[in-house]
């Protein structure tokens, strides 16, 4: 019986291992930028109604991503809606939209496509703001310092 453990608990680790081996290590700017794909380089030029438009975000960035198919794509708009739904689910939404939209374009079924993500920057504080929010972590830990030693007293008795 515990052979069998053993085997399993083995099996999981190497299962373990393999998946953190298939995840891609990249890096992201260090600032906002806009990536095209497709045939039309200059975004500016782009014409249509895109076929795509899906909003996202990873690390500290937010991304919109437009895109319009090739009118001869012999994507559906079940086919659309799937990638807009898988692309909107992702956690490595940057990666996810560059290997698809790179598989697309590949596949000449992409007329033109923007990445536009814009690096959030969050308000600078004043100084009061500051000691408020300090203010409230100390009472914050006070209270659950506080919680913990009755617990712990409870306990004893």
């Amino acid at each position: 019986m515990s052979l069998v453990r053993i085997f399993v608990a083995g099996a999981m680790l190497l299962s373990a291992a393999g998946a953190s081996a298939q995840l891609p290590i990249y890096n992201l700017p260090n600032s906002d930028f806009r990536w095209t794909w497709g045939s039309i380089s200059d975004p500016e030029r782009q014409h249509g109604v895109p076929d795509f438009e899906v909003s996202g975000s990873e690390a500290s960035f937010n991304c919109e991503l437009t895109a319009r198919l090739m009118p001869a794509s012999s994507l559906s708009p079940m086919d659309v809606r799937d990638i807009e739904n898988d692309l909107r689910g992702r956690l490595d939404f940057v990666y996810a939209v560059s290997t698809t939209m790179y598989n697309l374009d590949q596949s000449r079924y992409l007329m033109w496509a923007v990445l536009d993500c814009k690096k959030y920057e969050p308000p600078p504080s004043t100084p009061e703001q500051r000691a408020e929010r300090e203010s409230e972590a100390r009472e914050k830990m006070l209270r659950e310092l506080e919680r913990r030693r009755a617990r712990a007293a409870q306990r004893e008795n």
